[in-house]
């Protein structure tokens, strides 16, 4: 009985990856409409990232407590109420600054979903961890292929973004109540957690590797759902339909990787694999830029050596810190999280400085950074993990 709860607990999780992919990944889509609308530039989009990144920090890291102390489920539902609220504000948002602060509410129900996913995920089922992990996460890559695609269609089509986050508003408020009547495993009876034992993972200088780590390479995805669409718009004049093709198209090949690599992850190792993936991520993204109109469809390709890296460094934290692993799992996401705020806020910025074109070689640097703090960890965490 307890099997057939986690998979309905797997199945609830897949198929609520997809949604919140569709969520979050619409906006790269939506930032020329935005500009157009609002009559912003590209710094006043870097702050709209900064305040979506702000609420997703700040959730975070209270996010792995909340679940040691609550359970993963009542975080879920939580995170459902917050973006419903956000989704529905945003179905009616005509100013700038309503603008930013639904984008914060949205972000902080994002983070409390994210959260509770990756600290339940590795303990349904406990073999194939990895498999489980990137399969779960290979879903979010699927929402982010529909949406990206069908959303820059829409848009060509006339259709406004507010009606497309309003028919998410109702997709949500769906998944919601379907949750009530999900069973999860109740992981939160350590109620004797101290707050010093919490602490001590800031002393370790790992911890701080991982972040970088993490934080670098998220960036690098991060920037490219929220930045190529607007790097083709203004660098090649691609409108919203033809670029929104190679933006999907990544992340359509980043869902192939997402539900293949696990697999190989188990075969070959954790963090060394990551190593090897996101080197050809590097070479093949920065190849795409130099060649112009021509590498659009080589930074697409590179999408599946992107695949492995978020889930895979997450659970690979658990291995590492093995005492209260959700505050620390928390701990790392929020750190790296922090990264991104400021890469992105940098985006923004150098965006208008320097012209998109240059900008965008902050995607393959940012690569480079978590490619070296993911080596020193795996340096020094070797006899952590078994093939």
């Amino acid at each position: 009985m307890k099997n057939k709860s986690n998979v309905m607990a797997i199945i609830f999780i897949f198929a609520m990856m997809v949604l919140v992919a569709t969520i979050e990944n619409v906006r790269g889509v939506f930032i020329p409409a935005f500009k157009r609308e609002f009559s912003i530039n590209d710094a006043s989009i870097g702050l709209m990232i900064t305040a979506s990144s702000l609420g997703y920090i700040l959730s975070t890291f209270i996010g792995g407590g909340l679940c040691e102390r609550l359970g993963q489920k009542k975080v879920f539902m939580l995170g459902f109420i917050f973006l419903i609220a956000s989704l529905g504000l945003l179905s009616v948002t005509y100013v700038f600054p309503l603008l930013l602060i639904a984008m914060f509410i949205m972000n902080v129900g994002l983070a409390l979903t994210g959260i509770a996913t990756n600290t339940l995920v590795p303990i349904l089922f406990m073999s194939f961890q990895a498999v489980l992990m990137n399969v779960t996460h290979f879903c979010y890559g699927l929402g982010s292929t529909i949406a990206q695609r069908t959303s820059g269609i829409l848009i060509s089509n006339g259709i406004s973004w507010r009606t497309v986050y309003l028919a998410e508003a109702v997709i949500a408020m769906v998944f919601l109540i379907l949750l009530m009547f999900i069973k999860m495993p109740e992981t939160h009876k350590n109620k004797h957690n101290k707050v010093a034992n919490n602490l001590e993972i800031f002393r370790n200088k790992l911890f701080y590797f991982y972040a970088a780590g993490l934080g670098f390479y998220v960036f690098a995805e991060i920037a490219t759902a929220t930045w190529f669409v607007n790097f083709m718009n203004k660098v090649y004049n691609y409108n919203e339909s033809r670029s929104s093709f190679y933006l999907a198209l990544f992340f359509g090949i980043f869902t192939v990787g997402r539900l293949l690599g696990g697999f190989v992850v188990e075969k070959t190792g954790y963090l060394n694999t990551v190593i090897v993936s996101l080197i050809i991520a590097l070479v093949l993204f920065s190849l795409g830029i130099f060649m112009g109109q021509q590498g659009m469809i080589i930074i697409s390709i590179s999408g599946l050596f992107f695949a492995i890296g978020f889930p895979t460094i997450v659970l690979s934290v658990r291995k590492v810190f093995k005492e209260n692993p959700d505050y620390t799992t928390g701990a790392v996401i929020t750190f790296a999280s922090t990264i991104n705020m400021i890469m992105n806020f940098f985006m923004g910025i150098l965006n208008d400085k320097v012209g998109a074109h240059l900008a965008f070689y902050i995607i393959p640097i940012s690569l480079m950074l978590s490619i070296v703090n993911v080596y020193i960890i795996y340096r020094n965490t070797k006899e952590c993990f078994s093939i």
